[in-house]
């Protein structure tokens, strides 16, 4: 069995780190994820500049270490609290927890509240005044449902990982 409190103390860290990493990067730069806006809003928008693209795949990079190897970080503390009690599945289900939560927190917080927050005549990416997009709750479910689905394949890797390093 996962010790709960310090699965709920990492899925806290991971999601304020989350939320500070995608807040802060839309304040600085919205633009370099346009591609993860719905596909009115994408049309409506100038192509990304050749430095847009540039730092969106950077940002990608280090966006991927970050919540790829952070669970790892925790998970691997995790394991040296558990011992042998930290098996494939318990590892598997930690993993998915915390992806699960974040994707969760993603869709409702930042995504619902945050774009029901968001003025369309005043919108983050310019050239996309008036957009539907930006009051498409549905486009955000669909992709909190297909993170649920990544979210698996997240877990089998990370629990590979953790079980399978000794």
């Amino acid at each position: 069995m996962l010790p709960w409190q310090e699965l709920l103390t990492d899925t806290v860290i991971m999601t304020i780190i989350f939320t500070a990493f995608v807040l802060g990067s839309l304040f600085w730069k919205p633009r370099i994820w346009l591609h993860d806006f719905p596909a009115d809003i994408q049309a409506m928008a100038p192509p990304k500049t050749a430095e847009e693209k540039r730092i969106t795949r950077w940002f990608g990079l280090a966006f991927g270490i970050i919540f790829f190897g952070l669970p790892l970080v925790l998970g691997w503390d995790l394991k040296t609290l558990m011992g042998s009690d930290y098996s494939f599945a318990n590892a598997g289900l930690y993993g998915y927890v915390i992806f699960f939560a974040v994707n969760l927190w993603d869709l409702i917080v930042l995504d619902w509240i945050g774009f029901s927050l968001t003025d369309p005549n005043n919108p983050p990416i310019p050239g996309t005044e008036g957009a539907a997009g930006y009051r498409n709750y549905m486009f955000h479910f669909v992709g909190f449902l297909k993170g649920c689905v990544m979210g698996i394949v997240f877990a089998l890797v990370f629990a590979a990982i953790i079980t399978l390093l000794a």
